[in-house]
């Protein structure tokens, strides 16, 4: 099996690790920081940026975090000059997409944002009840999450995406019902649902451990998936990926990229790159960062290269997070051979088993796959 090289990342992400408080349930890489620990965290961004310039052509442009909306109005407007300056975005650039907090999001910023080309807002709502939210240990209040959506609307964001996490403990399918129902109210172009995880060394995995708190049934939580499903397509949205519902037109350019195993490169604190078959990730320990990169040193503390059969594996997982699958053509063109002619045992069997279908040259998840996509997927590994 030969692979060819996916050679220029049409993707960049652009880590901003910084945060008002970490939530209960992030494991991401995230902190709490002065603001002069940020101005020197953009320094060491625009650094980057310097490195990039020239190098690639980005089709999307995706700032996360943490909370990007944590940097004050001037710091904010500097990242997003430099992004530009530096040639990490264009008017030509199809999605620069901006995650928010809605605690965090002013008229100003949002006008800051708009006039600096990103056209694209994810929301982090998670719920728009204060139990849940105070669980979660989220800084805002549904009501917070309702007027930020308004303000992004009024500051001509046509483009906006809305977070909800289900499966929080004491809650009910009922309430789940709820938060869909006032964020499909909103008439967002994009919703994500996604089931709460317990990550390690987190306050709410500690809590769960400790038995201040106990999981949901996973009868309960299938049945809030299922529900999910039920509100978005009746709605109008497409369920174009396990966890991901958008209006026709409106699905996320940038995360097809990583859901497609497709290069991408990685900007700041902990981030992730996906270049010529070789995976990298930066320091994350912001201050280490910051030195590294301000010094010339290499920042890079984890290297891989894919051997071609784990590349290929690794492909069809992603893949089949989309709905529409993988596709023979694609995968042909990558890596010089059909799907089955590589996996032929695991989807015979899996085929059997009814979880995935293998027709019209794709394979994709059947619906009853797809309730249980993590052990289809984890065959191809």
């Amino acid at each position: 099996m030969r692979m060819i090289k996916d050679t220029s990342p049409k993707a960049l992400y652009i880590h901003i690790p910084f945060c008002v408080k970490r939530c209960n349930y992030c494991d991401f890489n995230s902190t709490v920081s002065a603001s002069n620990t940020i101005d020197r965290y953009l320094d060491a961004v625009e650094r980057e940026f310097e490195t990039l310039k020239d190098r690639y052509l980005f089709h999307t442009v995706y700032i996360g975090g943490g909370t990007p909306t944590v940097l004050n109005e001037s710091q904010l407007e500097r990242l997003l000059d430099s992004a530009i300056h530096y040639g990490m975005v264009s008017d030509n650039t199809r999605e620069f997409t901006v995650e928010a907090n809605p605690a965090t999001v002013t008229q100003a910023k949002a006008r800051l944002l708009k006039d600096h080309l990103v056209n694209r807002i994810s929301i982090g709502v998670q719920s728009f009840q204060e139990k849940h939210l105070k669980m979660l240990g989220r800084i805002h209040t549904g009501d917070d999450a309702k007027d930020t959506f308004a303000l992004l609307r009024k500051a001509g964001f046509h483009n906006i995406n809305v977070d909800l996490i289900f499966g929080c403990p004491g809650q009910t399918l009922n309430d789940w019902e709820k938060d869909l129902e006032v964020a499909i109210g909103l008439y967002p172009e994009h919703v994500s649902t996604y089931a709460l995880t317990y990550e390690d060394d987190t306050p709410l995995a500690r809590d769960l451990q400790n038995e201040v708190i106990s999981n949901l049934d996973e009868s309960v939580e299938l049945e809030m998936y299922k529900t999910a499903i039920t509100y978005g397509t009746d709605n109008g949205y497409n369920h174009y990926e396990i966890s991901n519902f958008a209006k026709s037109g409106y699905e996320c350019v940038h995360n097809n990229f990583y859901w497609k195993n497709l290069s991408y490169a990685g900007v700041g604190a902990g981030a992730f790159s996906f270049i010529n078959g070789v995976r990298t990730a930066h320091e994350k320990n912001v201050l280490s960062y910051i030195d590294g990169i301000l010094q010339n040193n290499d920042t890079t503390v984890f290297r891989e290269r894919l051997p071609d059969a784990q590349s290929a594996a690794e492909t069809v997982v992603m893949s089949l997070r989309l709905r529409k699958g993988v596709s023979n053509a694609d995968f042909y063109e990558r890596f010089g051979c059909k799907i089955d002619d590589r996996f032929r045992d695991q989807i015979g069997n899996l085929s059997r088993e009814g979880l995935v279908s293998y027709e019209d040259e794709h394979l994709r998840l059947t619906e009853k796959g797809l309730f249980v996509a993590d052990t289809v997927m984890a065959e191809f590994l």
